[in-house]
């Protein structure tokens, strides 16, 4: 494959598509290396298995001999294999698997699979397919998990480099979440593997994300506007308890460095019980209250000077904000270089 990603991507993908097409649970071993593993289907058939490129000729054949023959049968996983190539490997014995969800496994312990999944569009009308394996195509946009997923990645830019099973154990999200997302991340021009490749691509892969976050995440953290118990609220700055921190142009004031009078709408992210929150803080629920408190989507909220969420965090709620004023202070937060 052209890079760790693609192959790494490509194999958990056809794995789970295998996986649910035969409903039997196909566990991936230790990795030989970027493009290799071996599955283990039920409780008796391993395969060793290869990841390569587009699979549509016979030209191929010179890698696989290649290969070690030693051990398990070999399993061959592409994006796509051709009909042609299809009949050669099974002439050969060799078993395949593609993204398409074509597939064809042979094990001496009396494994026997066929699948033929979608097929490329022919130019006049075509019967209808056979049924397609699932596979974990690419969403059309980011979901609420793809969503956290890449904020995830911006904050640890080391995480691209690693496999998917690593980046799902890492972020606490599914293997089939983090294929999904990051091959859409591909799809859009979105995705490196190399750090220094995914750090420059991050101001694209922030706007991108940005796009979508108050439509698809910040919709979801359960925002609720609060008033002031009493007419006259406390002295400004006000001071958070532990577990709670301040957003928008709040934080933005903060972090730039900014003397200003409380902003019209003060935003708070809070891992407080709200009823404990509101009641520590004198509030009550109000519609158009001053006062707006979200559950947090990232962590830990460690106390610090500022009681500040993320720099991310912060520009993306200013831009999120219908305010034209805190247009001018995520513009500040971006030119700074905080996120």
């Amino acid at each position: 494959m052209s890079s760790l990603f693609s192959a790494s991507v490509l194999l958990e993908q056809v794995r789970l598509g295998l996986q649910q097409a035969l409903a039997t649970r196909i566990s991936a071993g230790p990795a030989a290396g970027a493009a290799q593993q071996t599955w283990q289907l039920g409780a008796s058939a391993c395969f060793s298995v290869v990841a390569l490129p587009l699979v549509a000729d016979t030209t191929w054949t010179g890698a696989l001999d290649r290969l070690t023959q030693s051990g398990p049968p070999l399993l061959v996983v592409a994006e796509r294999i051709s009909q042609q190539a299809r009949t050669h490997l099974r002439a050969r014995g060799i078993c395949y698997a593609d993204a398409a969800g074509n597939a064809w496994l042979r094990h001496a312990a009396g494994l026997l699979v066929a699948l033929r999944g979608y097929q490329q569009a022919a130019p006049a009308p075509a019967a209808a397919p056979m049924t397609t394996a699932p596979t974990t195509a690419p969403p059309a946009r980011l979901n609420v998990a793809g969503m956290r997923l890449v904020f995830h990645l911006l904050r640890t830019p080391a995480l691209v480099a690693c496999p998917v099973r690593e980046i799902a154990k890492t972020t606490r999200f599914s293997p089939s979440v983090v294929v999904r997302t990051l091959a859409y991340l591909e799809e859009h021009a979105l995705w490196s593997a190399d750090p220094a490749g995914w750090v420059a691509l991050r101001p694209a892969v922030v706007e991108h994300w940005v796009g979508y976050y108050a439509s698809t995440l910040r919709n979801r953290l359960n925002p609720q506007r609060y008033r002031w118990l009493t007419a006259a609220p406390p002295d400004w700055p006000y001071p958070l308890p532990p577990g709670c921190v301040w957003s928008g142009e709040a934080a933005a004031q903060r972090l730039l460095g900014i003397s200003a009078d409380p902003p019209p709408l003060l935003t708070i992210y809070s891992t407080l019980p709200r009823a404990q929150l509101a009641h520590h803080l004198q509030l009550v629920p109000c519609q158009r209250g001053p006062v707006e408190l979200l559950n947090p989507y990232f962590s830990p909220l460690l106390p610090d000077p500022e009681q500040c969420a993320p720099p991310l965090v912060v520009y993306a709620d200013l831009l999120a904000s219908p305010a034209p004023r805190t247009a001018a202070l995520a513009q500040q937060i971006r030119q700074a270089g905080l996120w």
